[in-house]
């Protein structure tokens, strides 16, 4: 099936941010009210051959029903959207900043071939979301040419704190030995979790933000997480033309019916010397990230 596949249509697309910064949320918006491809819990389970799972899991599994949940970036059911992570990690290293000299080491027909499969057995655009993405935009740019980032941004205390707690309660993917937890940003260091979580938000969207503008910042477009609870429709509304600019059709479903609204529940605040600490952290000079 790989060595059969044309190249894919469209440009792919691939969703950007923080963890926990909403970015699952957007992901099951974006595959349950558009036609796109992606890759499904299933794909993830045959994550050696995502292509052939996806085409022989075609006639058994149903469409994916929404409910706009998710326990830490899993999201239930088959068909449901997946990060693909153990699928990405059979190509590259989850963790650390790259660009695109990395492509020299890597399977690049099979990974082409990959996302363009997928694109085709749907006869749809390929979208992904995956944090590990965030700091390599400009590899991913080299392995497909005028691809597009979509990018979650959450109130930074927020998100903070809800990496905080994630890792407080030894959820989502386990901590390096260093104790540096997800992606690692170019800015990664620290000395106490809440300096980890406040270099984590800040560094990732400075990376994504100089990357973009290297490759090419028209090929970005940021998603505000509290725009997007607000008004999902008008949100949608907006990513789907600047995804038009771009050759890249958002063909609305109608079978899934997208809530008004959903419901914004700012994180409850740390204990009141952690958050001092917090606040300070976000702001002191010298967690930045350096040039590249």
């Amino acid at each position: 099936m790989l060595s059969r596949q044309a190249e894919a249509r469209w440009p792919h697309v691939f969703i950007l941010g923080a963890p926990r910064s909403g970015t699952s949320l957007f992901y099951e918006l974006m595959t349950t009210q558009f036609a796109f491809s992606y890759f499904t819990n299933l794909a993830h389970r045959f994550y050696k051959t995502p292509l052939a799972a996806t085409r022989l899991g075609q006639p058994f599994i149903a469409d994916h029903q929404p409910s706009y949940q998710s326990d830490y970036g899993h999201i239930s059911g088959w068909a449901a959207p997946n990060e693909g992570g153990w699928i990405w990690q059979r190509w590259l290293e989850d963790g650390p900043w790259t660009d695109e000299k990395k492509i020299a080491e890597l399977p690049v027909d099979e990974i082409r071939s990959t996302l363009a499969g997928m694109s085709n057995l749907s006869s749809s655009p390929f979208i992904n979301k995956n944090v590990m993405h965030s700091n390599r935009v400009r590899l991913l740019d080299a392995l497909f040419p005028n691809c597009l980032f979509l990018e979650v941004q959450r109130d930074a205390k927020d998100t903070a704190r809800s990496i905080l707690r994630a890792q407080r309660r030894n959820k989502g993917p386990e901590a390096h030995a260093d104790e540096w937890w997800s992606v690692r940003p170019s800015n990664a260091g620290g000395d106490t979790d809440i300096e980890r979580a406040c270099r984590q938000v800040i560094g990732v969207a400075e990376d994504i933000e100089r990357d973009c503008a290297h490759v090419g910042a028209d090929r970005r477009f940021v998603v505000d997480y509290a725009a997007l609870c607000a008004d999902p429709k008008g949100t949608l509304a907006e990513v789907a033309r600047f995804l038009g600019t771009h050759h890249v059709p958002a063909v609305a479903l109608q079978q899934n019916t997208l809530p008004a609204q959903f419901s914004l529940r700012p994180s409850k605040p740390l204990e009141a010397s952690e958050e001092d600490y917090l606040e300070d952290m976000l702001q002191v000079k010298g967690i930045r990230v350096a040039d590249q």
